[in-house]
């Protein structure tokens, strides 16, 4: 068994990032202007954010974090600015959001959309057109490119449907030439769909729900799952069973969250080149 460990990538990409900036700071006197905005003090989202902000100051990326509690109306203003802005060039809002601002996230300037979760910046993904990937989803396709993983005729089963992994990361396979078969929580006998896959992409968000039993011989496992259980990062894939069958696999942590963050910054850094050089 080989373990597909996301560092080496996620250590290419920061570099190649940190290289960018620094020239195109050079070029155009400007960096990379990352706002963040969020409603609420969900404390996995702040997390999150500060991992982000390491890695902005890391790579020289300016970057601007506000939380809004009370005032729905500031926070959707604060997003027209962004959008309006000159100077920032990239966006992200933060989820969870309240019913009532859910639609926000419609608003976002698809060019400044470095999550690539508009419908504009998916629908050109389906439609095959150059646009910023959903960031799990593209980290997915680093790992297989790096460890020179085929595709071209190789049956992909991807098990979930959300629009920032499971559909964008099926449509990515397709144009790599994959046969993509599609489960959820309503396929009919899982175990079967999975025992004929050369590769699963497991996104449903349920830690361990896959097993060893459930994977075929020989077959290349990338697991995208972040679940917390009493304190501890879990995959969707049981790794201690599935490494025992799987050819090839990724860990949990160390794996596809590893290049996830960096797929991050260098769509900042691509949205900035899209605005500035445009």
């Amino acid at each position: 068994m080989k373990e597909l460990s996301g560092k080496p990538i996620a250590e290419k990409i920061e570099q190649l990032c940190i290289e960018d900036v620094k020239s195109l700071k050079e070029k155009t006197g400007q960096v990379p202007y990352l706002r963040v905005l969020q409603y609420g003090d969900d404390e996995a989202s702040k997390a999150y954010v500060r991992r982000i902000e390491k890695n902005c100051d890391k790579i020289g990326i300016k970057f601007e974090y506000m939380i809004f509690s009370d005032d729905e109306q500031a926070f959707i203003d604060c997003l027209k600015e962004a959008n309006d802005s000159k100077e920032i060039t990239s966006i992200m809002v933060q989820q969870p959001l309240p019913d009532s601002l859910k639609h926000t996230l419609e608003m976002i300037n698809p060019a400044k959309d470095i999550e690539g979760i508009t419908s504009s910046s998916l629908g050109k993904l389906f439609a095959g057109f150059e646009t910023l990937v959903p960031c799990t989803a593209k980290a997915c396709m680093e790992i297989i490119d790096y460890y020179d993983i085929p595709l071209k005729g190789q049956r992909a089963v991807v098990v979930g449907r959300s629009n920032i992994v499971g559909k964008p990361v099926s449509i990515l396979l397709q144009q790599k030439h994959a046969t993509v078969t599609m489960c959820h929580s309503r396929t009919r006998d899982l175990k079967w769909e999975l025992e004929q896959a050369d590769i699963i992409i497991a996104a449903v968000g349920r830690p361990e729900m896959i097993t060893g039993e459930m994977v075929g011989e020989d077959t290349i496992v990338i697991d995208v799952g972040t679940n917390f259980v009493d304190g501890k990062l879990l995959g969707d894939v049981d790794y201690d069973s599935a490494k025992e069958v799987a050819s090839q696999i990724t860990p949990v942590p160390g794996g596809v969250g590893t290049v996830t963050n960096k797929v991050l910054i260098r769509n900042i850094v691509e949205s900035f080149k899209n605005i500035v050089q445009a």
